[in-house]
């Protein structure tokens, strides 16, 4: 595509925006030391949803004699074996991380869970989720990702409602399995499935690559519903008193609003004028990322609510569609069309 690419390159300080000239300016350091001051009129912040981690403040944490890390820094299990861990949340990170405690011979995985889930398996995500679309003997990937985003969300939710019914059916041992091994799974909002959380908050699921069955098999245990009122030298003590002993800790917790990521870049400033990213707006659209006209034509918001910022994000799919539409609006500005 000829573009610019500047890796290993990092901001030196904060930007800022003069609104008489309606421009930025950026200092940027690269690897090499070298330093450039640059003045664009648009900044388009594209860092991922998943950004700065959600850590919670757990009274006690500084005293634990052990490991205690999110888990945007577990890299691996290998130097846990033997070690009792816990892992602190229940969907993608942290059941990743606890089938890779035991794969490598820790001595104990508890996983605590302190709400409820979606499960489902990589096996119904390309079934029923999005085999006949995404597949190699489906049609071209624009034409897919025309399909998909071409949905209006009402719509896509009401799809979503009976596909999640059949996904049900089609993971019912599943389910039933880590129902019994006192894993709280849900059907995400009003039954929508995976589709419509990951919309909504960008997580609380599951794509089970096999996790699953080492809790249904008590490979790894769940510790259920239990808040953490502390954490003690040698564990995690709940409110009701119990206690779970552990040498390393993981909080798979999740991460802050994409707009905290714009707070470390950019400043208190910037971050105070712009609103929360991701979710449902008013108009039932996802929140700064884009909206639909009367038309229901996508096109991204006008604003973010900062002159010359804007948000970028999203899976790879979305990510494909939605970045032409920005850059059209970009240049429709630089043109004075809009």
């Amino acid at each position: 595509m000829e573009l610019n690419v500047w890796t290993s390159t990092n901001i030196k300080d904060t930007p800022t925006f003069d609104p008489k000239t309606h421009s930025w300016t950026v200092h940027l350091q690269r690897a090499d030391g070298t330093e450039r001051i640059v003045h664009p009129r648009h900044v388009i912040l594209a860092s991922g949803h998943s950004g700065e981690p959600r850590i919670p403040m757990f009274p006690g944490a500084e005293t634990f004699k052990g490991d205690i890390h999110h888990s945007a820094r577990h890299i691996s299990g290998a130097r846990y074996r033997g070690k009792r861990a816990v892992i602190v949340g229940s969907c993608n990170s942290g059941h990743d991380i606890a089938a890779d405690f035991y794969e490598h011979g820790a001595e104990s995985v508890t996983m605590i869970q302190r709400s409820s889930t979606y499960v489902i398996s990589q096996r119904a995500v390309t079934q029923r989720v999005m085999g006949q679309l995404y597949s190699e003997d489906g049609p071209p990937t624009e034409d897919a990702d025309l399909f998909f985003t071409s949905i209006p969300y009402p719509v896509l939710k009401t799809i979503q409602q009976h596909v999640t019914q059949l996904v049900a059916e089609d993971d019912k041992e599943m389910l039933s399995g880590l129902e019994k091994a006192g894993f709280k799974a849900d059907y995400g909002y009003e039954g929508s499935g995976l589709f419509m959380k990951y919309l909504i908050s960008g997580g609380g699921y599951y794509i089970d690559v096999g996790c699953s069955q080492m809790i249904v098999d008590g490979k790894i245990k769940i510790k259920q519903g239990k808040e953490i009122a502390k954490i003690v030298a040698d564990g995690v003590v709940f409110e009701d008193g119990s206690k779970l002993e552990a040498d390393v800790i993981v909080l798979a917790t999740g991460y802050a609003n994409m707009r905290e990521t714009a707070r470390k870049i950019f400043g208190d400033k910037l971050a105070d004028s712009v609103s929360d990213v991701w979710g449902f707006n008013e108009e039932g659209e996802i929140a700064i990322m884009w909206q639909s006209n009367d038309l229901w034509i996508a096109v991204l918001m006008i604003e973010s609510g900062h002159e010359g910022f804007w948000f970028m994000g999203g899976n790879l799919g979305l990510a494909r569609v939605y970045s032409r539409f920005l850059a059209l609006q970009i240049k429709a500005i630089e043109l004075g069309l809009q």
